[in-house]
């Protein structure tokens, strides 16, 4: 039997090529068969890019199972968020200037953007929102917010497909009950300020929401942290997963984080951590209400009365 080489080589390489793109993104979500369960239609799409570092691997950790229990169409969505552990606004300038390969986790959606290259080709896509985080060690001091925030603007919009992307920044929280009221007003300080004098057009009150929180039943012995610094799993990553979805996708689904039916049981991996306090039907309202009222009211914290009189 005579083999056709050219029709051969052909398939090969589309075999290879498809091994490939499939080995390479490791977080490709499969598309549900049954897309009936998409009931929330977004106004428009939605690209959304953080920059970030473990604070935000914390706030999105659980953002997908908001987003599931709200039956957003996920077609229609994505949000990718990129880690330097310890990093803030300086490390991403570095990082972009070296050339140096950048792996985001695509945390919910469905829309897939590339997701492994140099920041310079991460960028140069078509997001709607790109989110900064600052190092927590320095997200109270101004001089590092202006030495940098210019910079890492002018790389932001001068990549960006989207002429129109928007920038936002994610406050942070204040680590323990010590550090956390002089801690938790520099956060705001520069917040308010970086919004002020620089490009930035959105706040994600996380840091305000999680506050909100510690002044209510469900604040721990820890703070709401595991280890003084990362936020619990249960409740407190739950909280600020709630203030993401509060800020960036409500407005466009017009769906409430407050009444969301997502609950969170605990892993056996989550109960081991110190600090750990599982969703329930008894307190999930309650985490909702604290990321409401931080989104209400983005640099004020709530009292507990104000929080509970949330509807």
């Amino acid at each position: 039997m005579r083999i056709n080489v050219r029709l051969l080589i052909a398939v090969l390489s589309v075999v290879w090529i498809s091994v490939v793109s499939c080995s390479s993104n490791n977080n490709v979500f499969e598309e549900p068969e049954d897309v009936s369960q998409y009931e929330v239609l977004l106004d428009h799409e939605l690209r959304v890019l953080i920059l970030g570092n473990s604070y935000s691997a914390d706030a999105t950790a659980y953002l997908d199972e908001l987003v599931t229990a709200a039956k957003i169409d996920k077609r229609q969505l994505c949000v990718y968020n990129g880690v330097i552990n310890g990093g803030g606004f300086e490390d991403w300038i570095n990082k972009y200037q070296d050339r140096a390969t950048v792996n985001l986790e695509r945390v919910t959606g469905h829309i897939q953007m590339e997701s492994k290259n140099s920041l310079g080709k991460i960028l140069n896509q078509n997001w709607d929102i790109v989110i900064l985080l600052q190092v927590s060690n320095k997200s109270y001091e101004w001089d590092s917010f202006e030495n940098n925030v210019p910079k890492l603007l002018e790389i932001i919009k001068s990549n960006c497909l989207n002429n129109n992307v928007k920038i936002a920044y994610q406050i942070p929280w204040g680590h323990n009950v010590h550090s956390t009221p002089w801690e938790l007003k520099g956060n705001v300080e520069c917040a308010r300020r970086a919004m002020k004098e620089f490009d930035i057009q959105y706040i994600i009150p996380v840091g305000i929401a999680i506050q909100n929180a510690r002044n209510t039943s469900l604040n721990t012995d820890l703070y709401l942290t595991w280890d003084n610094w990362h936020l619990c799993y249960g409740v407190g990553k739950y909280v600020a997963a709630c203030t993401l979805f509060e800020s960036l996708i409500s407005p466009i689904a017009h769906v409430s984080i407050v009444g969301n039916s997502a609950v969170h049981p605990l892993s056996n991996k989550e109960r081991s951590y110190d600090g750990s306090v599982p969703v329930d039907e008894n307190n999930r309202l309650l985490c909702q209400k604290c990321a409401y009222c931080a989104v209400r009211d983005t640099f004020v914290v709530a009292e507990a009365a104000q929080i509970n009189e949330v509807q």
